[in-house]
């Protein structure tokens, strides 16, 4: 089936509309045609099933969900450069050190919102962290600094194991 000018221009403007987020003006100077032309055929397209709208909200929550998921994942990765980092740098003291884990753990914790809404089993990660994080700043405030160091240095010598979880 061919299309006539005008089928094929309602496309055009149904797919700018909706696939390059663009506005009524902008499409119609694309196109070489006027605004209520646009309008007329978002009109007609509804009329045909075709929500420009819905369309657009759609592709945006699609979108997005997609950005969620790698915003998690690259904070993901920056917790694990952080607690490396933390683990290298000689200059650190051992409660310092100790602070700046209990930290990052409270910044994970924080990111099981994110975690909740995109993805359960990740909302469970979010849980764990923050179990982890309050038994930390718990022994962080009963134990002797020689005990906290010793924490740090098991921590630290089995976190291969504790990175390679499934829940």
């Amino acid at each position: 089936m061919k299309l006539n000018n005008a089928e094929r221009n309602k496309l055009l403007a149904r797919s700018l509309f909706v696939d390059a987020n663009k506005g009524f003006k902008d499409i119609a100077n694309t196109l070489g045609v006027g605004e209520k032309t646009i309008s007329n055929y978002k009109s007609k397209d509804k009329k045909d099933g075709f929500d420009w709208l819905t369309l657009r909200a759609s592709k945006c929550i699609q979108k997005s969900h997609k950005d969620k998921e790698n915003m998690y994942s690259m904070f993901v990765d920056y917790m694990y450069d952080s607690l490396k980092e933390i683990r290298e740098n000689e200059e650190l003291k051992p409660e310092v050190k100790t602070q700046l884990i209990v930290s990052l753990g409270d910044s994970f914790s924080k990111m099981r919102k994110v975690a909740s809404a995109e993805d359960p089993e990740a909302y469970k990660l979010g849980i764990v962290k923050h179990t982890i994080k309050t038994v930390l700043e718990a022994l962080n405030k009963a134990l002797p600094k020689e005990c906290m160091e010793e924490v740090v240095s098991i921590i630290y010598s089995i976190q291969e194991e504790l990175s390679d979880v499934s829940i």
